[in-house]
């Protein structure tokens, strides 16, 4: 279903920026499986729930500069979905 791979990739996005493993944009779009324009669509939403992201040029990574992290977890009938 779309819910739980939309879940999926957020919790993704989550993983890599917290990791600093985005690389450079084009990168990190094609790690997550999103065109560029979605990647900065999903970046925005995390900013407006209080994500402060920036990017290294040096390292080129994403990264939360914060300490904001988060997960999200689906039980479906008591199982981890």
């Amino acid at each position: 279903m779309y819910i739980f791979s939309e879940i999926e990739r957020l919790n993704r996005i989550n993983y890599l920026i917290t990791h600093r493993a985005t690389g450079t944009p084009d990168e990190f779009a094609e790690k997550v499986n999103l065109s560029r324009r979605q990647l900065f669509n999903h970046l925005e939403y995390l900013r407006c729930i209080g994500a402060k992201i920036k990017y290294d040029r040096y390292n080129e990574t994403y990264y939360f500069c914060d300490g904001f992290e988060f997960e999200i977890r689906v039980y479906v009938n008591g199982r981890k979905r």
